[in-house]
């Protein structure tokens, strides 16, 4: 016979999940831009490191399983549009002063794409981290395992799948440095 153990922090993790959960009920009512404070300071509250004057415009969605909230770290003067998805398999960091447009989706999760009947099948896990400074455009997806140098712009519905270097204008498949622009 298996012994069940739930720790304190098993239950807290739940607990920050049903909360997170109710949360996204209530902001999903308001439409976007409003309650921009309200929505940051819930997710301050349930946990999600958020930096001074950071906004939130719309209530973010967060999935993946246990504690949500320990792998969203973001850092000061941010501001992120409507409808910003995150998929939180691991961890994500989001540096100062980035902006994000409307439609945005991090992430984490790998897929098997080798074997046909297992295609689809998640097999991990790589964490995203984004530079100081960058401005992500609407509607792009940064993939698992990127890093987006800081000073850096990703165009509108971008599919983001390798690391950026920093201070680089990515716009569909050209790469340019914006150190040449100075």
């Amino acid at each position: 016979m298996q012994i069940s153990r739930t720790t304190a922090f098993d239950v807290l993790s739940s607990g920050r999940t049903l909360a997170l959960r109710a949360a996204t009920g209530v902001f999903d009512k308001c439409p976007p831009f409003v309650a921009a404070r309200a929505i940051t300071f819930a997710l301050r509250a349930l946990g999600v490191r958020i930096g001074s004057a950071t906004v939130f415009w719309g209530m973010p969605r967060l999935s993946g399983a246990g504690d949500l909230a320990s792998r969203l770290r973001i850092g000061t003067y941010g501001g992120f549009n409507a409808r910003c998805y995150f998929e939180l398999a691991d961890k994500v960091t989001i540096g100062d002063h980035v902006a994000v447009g409307q439609d945005v989706m991090f992430l984490t999760c790998t897929r098997d794409t080798s074997n046909p009947e297992n295609r689809g099948r998640a097999l991990g896990s790589a964490p995203i981290e984004v530079g100081n400074g960058s401005w992500i455009g609407a509607r792009c997806t940064i993939m698992p395992g990127v890093k987006i140098g800081a000073g850096s712009v990703i165009g509108a519905s971008v599919v983001v799948t390798k690391d950026v270097p920093p201070n680089t204008l990515l716009m569909g498949t050209r790469s340019i440095s914006l150190a040449k622009w100075r």
